[in-house]
Parts: C-alpha cells; structure tokens; sequence
C-alpha cells in the first residue's frame, strides 16, 4: 500500500503488451558518458553544491568560495563515481537500467511499476529482472566519498542516510516520469 492506496492490479489494469527497447552496449556507453560528464552531470553537481553550501553542509567545509569548490568536485566525483558502478555493473549483467514508463494501464499497475523500477533493470530481450546496478551505484555514489573525503566519522551517519535519501527521490523521479513524462529538450539554432 502506497499512500493509502493498494499496489495490486486490479481488473481495469492490463498487463503490459511487449516489452520497451533495450539500449545496446554502444547507447548505454553515450548515456553514460553524457550523463556522467555532460551537461546533467555538472547541473546535478552545481545544484548539489549549492544546496550543501546554503545548508553549511558539511559545517567544516564553511560558507566560502573554497567551501562552494569543495562541495562541487565532491559531488561532481560523487556523481562520477556511482554512474560509473550503475553503468558497469549493468554493462558486465547485460542489462539497461534506464527507466522507462510502463507499457500497462492502471494507476495501480502503473504505480507499482515506478516504485519497483529502481530494483530492476531489462535483459537484452527486454525482460524486468532484478539487479543491483541502480542501488550500487548510489551505494557508491554516497559511501565512497563519505569513507574518503567526508570530514572525519560522516561514514555511517552520512552514507547511509544520503543513500536512502538517493532510493527515494529516484522513486519520486520514476513516479513523475510515469505520470507526466519525461521533459522535452529542444534545441534550436538560431
């Protein structure tokens, strides 16, 4: 039950009727590097930094320009780090990790889908199987950095924590990207 509402289908839902397209090895390997590097990298990393140094996080780290540096090589490399563990351990599984929407009806169905979907990734022939990729790579993304450059005794607080935190929000992603979509970027030339 999510919210008060029960995540089994229920007669109006019907199953999905073939499975969405797997990206092949040489996709997975541009959305990696696009993701990783690229524009939503640096944004997400931006973005985090700033957060950070408006909530003086870590407090040792201070309100500074040097701070605001710091905050964003460590999320930038934080960033790095668990793409890289999600985008392999996919690769050497054989699986695609990307989320996307269901192919079924029903908002119980559908629900479910979104909130499972961080667990599972696809096989080459497009089945849903469980894998460790996405949980890895925030497992990674959150402890190393909280083990290596964090200030001192972060590790199980911080890392676990922000971990978690990791978990739900891409479940909160999932369930926009299920109901509403995926946002379009144009780009035009003038």
């Amino acid at each position: 039950m999510l919210l008060g509402v029960p995540l089994t289908a229920s007669a109006q839902d019907t199953a999905p009727t073939k499975p969405a397209p797997v990206l092949t090895d040489d996709q997975m390997f541009h959305k990696y590097v696009v993701t990783t590097v690229g524009p939503p990298g640096l944004i997400g990393a931006a973005a985090a930094a700033g957060y950070e140094q408006y909530e003086n996080y870590p407090a040792e780290w201070h309100q500074t320009t040097a701070g605001y540096a710091k905050r964003f090589a460590s999320a930038y490399a934080a960033g790095a780090i668990g793409n890289s563990t999600k985008y392999a351990i996919a690769h050497f599984m054989h699986q695609d990790p990307s989320f996307v929407r269901c192919r079924c009806t029903g908002f119980n169905r559908r629900m479910l889908h979104a909130v499972t979907s961080v667990f599972t990734a696809r096989t080459r022939t497009g089945r849903e199987v469980f894998s460790p990729a996405t949980i890895g790579g925030y497992a990674a993304e959150h402890m190393i950095p909280a083990a290596l450059w964090f200030p001192p005794n972060r590790f199980r607080t911080e890392g676990i924590g922000l971990l978690g935190a990791s978990i739900g929000s891409k479940i909160g992603v999932n369930i926009l990207q299920e109901f509403i979509g995926k946002p379009k970027i144009v780009i035009t030339k003038n």
